[in-house]
């Protein structure tokens, strides 16, 4: 007769048990404690593509956002003179100097107090690849200026053919 009482025991037990439903809480994303960086890329930002002409100098503004880690500058450009019926020609008659400035530095160009302090210069040169790492930025953007002077002596107006873009991180 013990049997009932452990068997209305077993099932009130059941029931109970049962009844209960227990929640699991979400779980959380585990992540590798060694992989610190973040595996984002910021796209390259191409801020020049385009021929100009340049007499004296032309100056040209960029800007490397906020929380920039790695900025990189990167081009190339070429310059050339025209000449009327006959093809553009290459040359040391051509050559430009090229120079990279702070804001700071480019004000001082532009209003004859220096004779173009820069971060970055070229010699003067009508074909170049320019590759510079630029200092991070925080919680302000940076201004830079690409100056492409006319060098003494060949044509008095060179044309000047330019890509830059601006990559982050290595």
């Amino acid at each position: 007769m013990r049997a009932k009482p452990v068997m209305a025991l077993t099932a009130a037990l059941v029931f109970t048990l049962g009844g209960c439903s227990k929640s699991t809480p979400p779980q959380k994303e585990t992540l590798n404690p060694l992989n610190r960086a973040d595996s984002t890329r910021v796209k390259p930002v191409h801020f020049l593509h385009k021929t100009f002409p340049v007499k004296k100098y032309v100056q040209l503004e960029f800007e490397v956002p906020i929380h920039s880690v790695i900025p990189r500058l990167h081009g190339t450009f070429k310059s050339f003179v025209r000449r009327p019926g006959d093809d553009d020609r290459s040359d040391e008659s051509a050559d430009v100097d090229f120079l990279l400035m702070e804001s700071e530095q480019f004000s001082d160009f532009s209003h004859g107090q220096g004779d173009g302090t820069a971060l970055y210069s070229v010699d003067p040169t009508h074909d170049q690849e320019v590759e510079f790492l630029l200092p991070p930025t925080q919680d302000e953007p940076k201004k830079y200026y690409l100056v492409f002077r006319n060098s003494p002596g060949g044509a008095a107006v060179k044309y000047v053919a330019a890509d830059f873009s601006l990559t982050f991180g290595y």
